[in-house]
This record gives structure tokens, sequence and C-alpha cells, in this order.
């Protein structure tokens, strides 16, 4: 009995020991889970933080555009509006009056100095010139028989005074009677009489034949006066008649410019106007289209100045013929007074102003770094730098509002 019961115990013993170690070994094994697990989520949890920091980074990043500082020539100009005008431009009127029997030129024909543009009804004006041609023919018929009748009485006189003075000498010889020197003597006379006649005729007769002559080259003028010519090479720029108009003496036909030369015509400040010479390059873009330009060259300026308005008069004309620029275009007129090669140039938006001072900002290594300039020349879009950058950064052109020193940036394609 005792023996059972010691055995007994002995297994009971046996059957707690395996029991503990059973237990002991699931404590362990759900520690080592847990283990495991808590490693593994801090691991994600680290590398979730590292990918917020990084979107978190990315998201604070300002959205720029950039553009490099470049090293080139910049020109100064004095910027002026005005129309262009063509060389010459005047009003073809009619010189003379009559019904218009052809109509020649059209608005935008290209005509040459004397080419005929109009014709009048010259049927009255030819009748004139017939008679007065005619006219002119029996004054200088009469004319001729004047002054023949003029010559032969100083003909006779010349005769007759020598025969007077032969009887004179006779009558002193007591050979002719008083009688016979009278009547010589009375002949002289009538003869000179006739002479004078005839030299009063002569005269009128050559005042008529001027005065005819003088009709004639009138009617002759008034009758090339019918037909209208250009008086210079040009292109018709309006037309004013009509094929059986009525036109009267100085009614406008044609108007007719010449466009071999356009001109622009500014009014700059007497200060500006000091630094423009005859010579200087000017450049002129057409006001309706800014892509279209082209060049020109002071040729003459004012002398004065005009007490109105206080400017002066400064003439621009273009080099050469560009097919977008006709006469009566606005146009933007730029004189360039001076030129700087080798200057620093970035876009003019690049630029800030705060307080009088100008800024750019300049990306490195994706951080923004602002920097004051010293601006100088600015033209077409373009600024120069005097001072603060050397050429070559990259500067910010746009997101410049959202910056701010040491700003991380991110460049977008523009």
């Amino acid at each position: 009995m005792f023996e059972f019961r010691t055995r007994m115990r002995v297994y009971l013993l046996v059957i707690v020991v395996a029991v503990l170690a059973v237990a002991a070994y699931w404590a362990g094994s759900q520690w080592a889970d847990r283990s495991s697990a808590a490693l593994a989520n801090s691991k994600d949890q680290a590398v979730s933080e590292g990918a917020d920091a990084q979107q978190k980074d990315e998201q604070e990043s300002v959205p720029v555009q950039l553009a490099s500082a470049e090293i080139g020539g910049i020109s100064s100009y004095l910027s002026a509006t005005a129309n262009l005008r063509p060389l010459r431009q005047v009003e073809v009127v009619g010189q003379a009056e009559g019904l218009a029997m052809e109509v020649t030129a059209e608005e935008g024909d290209f005509v040459r100095a004397g080419q005929v543009l109009a014709r009048l009804d010259d049927s009255q004006l030819q009748i004139r010139l017939r008679s007065a041609q005619q006219k002119l023919a029996q004054s200088e018929l009469q004319l001729e028989k004047a002054k023949i009748r003029r010559e032969k009485a100083a003909t006779q006189i010349s005769n007759t005074r020598e025969e007077l003075d032969r009887y004179q000498s006779l009558y002193e010889e007591e050979l002719v009677s008083e009688r016979e020197v009278a009547q010589l003597r009375y002949r002289l006379e009538e003869l000179q009489h006739d002479e004078r006649v005839s030299s009063h005729e002569t005269r009128e007769l050559s005042h008529r034949v001027a005065e005819l002559l003088a009709e004639i080259d009138e009617v002759q003028l008034q009758l090339r006066q019918t037909t209208v010519k250009a008086p210079f090479e040009g292109h018709i720029t309006r037309r004013s008649v009509q094929k059986g108009q009525m036109v009267r003496k100085l009614d406008q036909l044609y108007e007719l410019g010449s466009f071999s030369s356009l001109f622009a015509d500014v009014f700059l400040s007497e200060k500006d106007a000091r630094l423009v010479k005859p010579g200087q390059t000017a450049v002129l873009t057409l006001g309706s289209d800014a892509s279209l330009r082209t060049e020109g060259r002071v040729l003459r300026i004012s002398p004065v100045v005009d007490e109105a308005t206080g400017t002066v008069k400064v003439t621009v004309e273009l080099s050469g013929r560009d097919s977008g620029f006709k006469p009566g275009a606005f146009v933007r007129v730029g004189i360039e007074t001076d030129s700087h090669s080798g200057s620093v140039l970035i876009p003019k938006r690049a630029v800030i102003e705060e307080d009088g001072k100008h800024f750019v900002f300049v990306v490195e290594s994706g951080k923004a770094r602002r920097l004051e300039v010293t601006l100088g020349y600015e033209n077409g879009g373009k600024t120069e730098v005097l001072r603060g950058l050397r050429g070559g950064e990259s500067v910010v052109v746009a997101g410049q509002g959202a910056l701010k020193d040491s700003s991380s940036v991110k460049v977008i394609e523009g």
C-alpha cells in the first residue's frame, strides 16, 4: 500500500512537471511572436514616417520657372508713337472746267509722272483756239501791210527831203519859184503825216498780234489742263471723279501719294531731343502686330521747340520697304541713344521691385536665394544687370511671389 502511494506521487509530480514545461513553452512562443510583430511594426512605422516627411517636403517646395542670365548687348531707346506718312501726298484738282470724258486711273494704281489720269471735254476750247488763230493770221497780214506802208512813207520822205534841199538851193539862185519850194515842203509834211499814221497803225497791230498770241497761249494752256496728269510717280489712294461728271476748277479729282519712302514724325521732350542726332538708328514696331519690326534712321530734327506742347519734332525715315508698313499705319518708334556690349541680361519679369530697390531670386541646389541687383538699360523684354549677377545664374521668372530666401523650389517647364 505504501509503495502504491509513493508510485502515485511520482506519477503526479511527473505530470505536473510536464504540464509546467508545456505552459512555459507556450508562453515563450507567444512572447517571441509578439516581439517579432512589434519589430515589424516599428520598421513599417519608420518607413511610413520617412515617406510622409518626403511627401511633406515636396508639398512645401514652390513651383517656379527659370531662365538663364545671359551675356550680350543691349541698347537704350527713346520711345514714341506716330503714324507713318509718305514722302508726298497731294490732292490732284481740276484746273479747267469741262465734262469728264475719260477716267484712266483707279484707286491703288501705280502711275508714272506725267501719266494721263483723266480727260475733260475740250470742244469749246478747240473752237476758241481756231478762232484766235484765224484772227491772228488776219492781224499779222494787216501788220505786214502797215509795215510796208510805213517803210514806203519813210523812203518817200527821204527822197522828198533831198529834193526840197535841192530846190531850196535853186530858189536861192532864183532858178525856181517860191511856189515850187512851198509845194515840195507841203508834200514833205503830208508824207511825214502818213508815216506817223503808218507807225501808229503798226504799233496797234503789233499789240493786237501780241494779244492774240497771248490768247492762243491761254487757250492752249486750258487745253492742256483738260488732260489731268500725275504730277509725280506714286500710287492713287483715292479717286473722286466719275466719267460724265461735270468738273469745276479746283474740284478734287484724285489723291496721289509717293510711297518710295515712309516717314514717322515723333515729338520728344526738349530734354530727350538733346540726346538725338541725325543718322541715329531707330526701330519701328507695327502697332497692330508687334511681331513686325523694321529699322529706320533719324533724318532731321526741328531747330525749334513747339511753344504749345514744349516738344521737338524728330523725323524718322524707314530704311527699307516692308509690306506690313503702309502710310497711315500706327507705329511705335524707338530711337537708339546708347548701347552696351558684354552685359548681363535677364528677362524683365524676373525683377521684383520693393521700396525703390530691385531684387531677383536665383536657384542653387534646389534652394532660392534672394539677391539685390542694380539695373541698367531695358529693351525688348530684357533688362541689363549692372551689379548683383555675373552671368550664367538661373533666375526665377515665374513663381517669385511665393518665394522667400532659402525656400525649396520645384522647377517646372515654361
